[in-house]
């Protein structure tokens, strides 16, 4: 019976992991597959600025002028990655309306898998426990749920999948078959050099984990230095990964070439690490929402007016536990690979479970604070890992490493567990009902908009057929993710950032500028006649005054490149009051359209905020 129900699991498992993965993928898709339009759903501006480049120079060039007004824009400093924008740049050229970002999660989800599951089986197991593993590292990450269609970049993890388990496979023949294979170090330096055209927050962390690893290769060969270590390296089968290697070197370095020029040039970018958590928010079961919703339901049942209040799941800015499903059989895997316990010793899983333990200590801020200054100095790009929260995002592949690690024991525990003693059935019951309750918070509505209304696309389509390059928000932004410029420069963020997602549709220039990371000199340019008024009118709240409204139309007749102005009078709710928008009225002429969107995205993507948007020509008068 035993061996029946093995063999169904062994055929089963690989499909069923498929089908998750396609079920998880199609539940998460966008409203109406559409793009987004509104701050961090602006999901495809920079693949539109990267498709013109290519047109252009055939090649990466990060600054232009001729997205942003009046400063221009560089797109490194915006939410950026080679693979995603470069790829997405090709697709904005074939269709804008295909929905890029979700299929490519998709297809990021789909080779994560099976990547996973291949580096498993070459780890000597099972075909059940490698694909279970693989669909349970892939699939139930719950971080990542939390940040999909607000914080795109961080979803596409296959380049850290296949880092953190190829890294464990060497770690594992080298430890136990004495092997060290310099072809798989080569595949490795593929994997790192493919983090590199994924979002910067992953660089440092990725390099941190590969210089661990490396660590505890050189010190086991230290202290085995009188076994014989058998080294590997077959030529053709390190043609292909040298091949690869030297086409990513290609493309990093036509990118990182000038990144770090453009950066030079501006001077050092302000990175403050902070969105700290604590250590309970990576110690807290996923079912505690459940429960304690449960413990509140029985105490009004009885009448006691008592409510038991916990803190919401994503409190801090990322969701920073994954849940049981992976403590539990990490923290049994790490007891009984003891060799008290008849394991392989806890060296074993060392490099693994220093880099868990580290990465859970950073973002809980429990590190004297002289490491985290050294450690953003010594290891390369870590200081763009700014919210320190966001090694959660690692950690299901660290976990699902330990787990694979100490697997053997860990079915060697449960079968004696199941067979001996009736109470460890009842406690493994609990632990797969729990697992379940954790495993629904991946039907959690994610953060979306809905799609855009037909009547306010028509609107910026007929504002792309006017005369001119440029359309002037009112109010604009320039923001910088790392907070330079925001409160100066961007008083109703972030509300006023959706100016800059309509360029999609209506492709002039837009003013204002809103990037993940802004130094002063990004602020020095909007520091000039007239938009500091303009910036202290939205800050206050006020209509323009008499002297600012012959500003605002002495710089109207200097710009005849304007091709429209948009109003937003529930972001600048001065603007939207009556005696306002009558001195609108008499300098600007009658509205030549009106629509309405949604300003912020929900849970579930309804959106929230319904704001208008109102389109007056760009001169004052009868100059036009």
């Amino acid at each position: 019976m035993q061996q029946k129900i093995s063999s169904l699991l062994n055929r089963s498992l690989f499909w069923f992991g498929l089908l998750a993965i396609g079920l998880y993928w199609y539940s998460i898709h966008p409203p109406g597959f559409g793009r987004g339009y509104s701050e961090d759903m602006c999901t495809d501006i920079v693949r539109q600025m990267m498709s013109e480049h290519l047109d252009h120079w055939g090649s990466p060039k990060f600054w232009t002028d001729k997205f942003m007004a009046p400063g221009g824009a560089s797109v490194p400093f915006m939410s950026w990655s080679i693979e995603r924008d470069w790829l997405g740049a090709l697709f904005w050229k074939w269709s804008r309306d295909f929905p890029f970002l979700w299929a490519y999660f998709g297809f990021s989800l789909l080779v994560s898998y099976l990547g996973v599951g291949f580096i498993l089986r070459k780890m000597q197991l099972s075909k059940a426990a490698a694909w279970g593993i693989a669909t349970l590292v892939v699939v139930v990450h719950v971080p990542r749920h939390f940040k999909i269609w607000h914080h795109y970049e961080h979803l596409l993890e296959h380049w850290i999948y296949w880092s953190v388990f190829l890294d464990a496979w060497i770690w594992q023949r080298f430890w136990r078959e004495k092997k060290f294979s310099w072809t798989l170090e080569i595949w490795r330096g593929v994997f790192m050099l493919g983090v590199l055209g994924t979002t910067g927050y992953f660089w440092g962390p990725m390099i941190f984990e590969w210089l661990i690893v490396r660590g505890f290769l050189v010190a086991s060969f230290l202290r085995l230095r009188g076994t014989k270590i058998k080294f590997e390296l077959g030529v053709r089968s390190a043609l292909l990964p040298s091949v690869l290697v030297v086409g990513l070197l290609w493309i990093d370095v036509q990118w990182f070439l000038p990144l770090f020029d453009e950066i030079r040039g501006l001077g050092d970018i302000w990175q403050p690490l902070g969105w700290f958590g604590h250590l309970l928010y990576f110690l807290r079961p996923l079912w505690a929402e459940h429960f304690v919703a449960g413990v509140n339901a029985i105490l009004q049942m009885v009448h006691v007016h008592l409510v038991w209040k916990i803190n919401a799941i994503d409190s801090p800015e990322t969701v920073s536990t994954i849940g049981y499903l992976f403590w539990i059989p990490v923290v049994l895997g790490v007891w009984f690979s003891r060799r008290k316990k008849g394991g392989e010793g806890l060296v074993f899983l060392a490099p693994f479970l220093m880099i868990g333990a580290f990465g859970i200590l950073f973002a809980s801020h429990l590190l004297p604070e002289f490491m985290y200054r050294v450690i953003q100095q010594i290891i390369p790009f870590m200081k763009y890992f700014r919210v320190a929260t966001r090694w959660s995002l690692i950690m299901p592949a660290v976990f699902g490493v330990l787990i694979a690690l100490s697997w053997s024991r860990l079915v060697f525990v449960a079968k004696s567990a199941w067979q001996e003693r009736g109470g460890m059935r009842f406690l493994l019951l609990c632990f797969a009902a729990l697992s379940i309750l954790e495993c629904t918070w991946l039907a959690f509505p994610v953060n979306a908009l809905p799609e855009m209304a037909p009547q306010f696309k028509g609107l910026l389509e007929k504002v792309r057929e006017t005369p001119g390059t440029t359309v002037l928000d009112l109010p604009f932004c320039v923001a910088g993710g790392n907070g330079v410029c925001t409160g100066e420069q961007c008083p109703n963020y972030p509300t006023s950032t959706a100016g800059m997602c309509m360029r999609e549709w209506h492709d002039k220039k837009v003013y204002g500028l809103y990037q993940s990371r802004m130094t002063e000199a990004h602020c020095q340019g909007y520091r000039k006649w007239p938009f500091h008024s303009w910036f202290n009118a939205w800050r206050e709240q006020r209509c323009f005054s008499d002297y600012e409204w012959t500003d605002f139309c002495q710089y109207l007749s200097q710009h005849s490149e304007l091709s429209a102005i948009f109003v937003y009078p529930d972001v600048w709710t001065g603007a939207g009051k009556p005696e306002c928008m009558q001195k609108f009225v008499e300098n600007l002429g009658e509205p030549l359209g009106q629509a309405s969107y949604m300003a912020a995205p929900t849970r579930g993507g309804r959106g929230a905020h319904p704001s208008r948007l109102l389109w007056f020509k760009a001169q004052c008068g009868r100059q036009r």
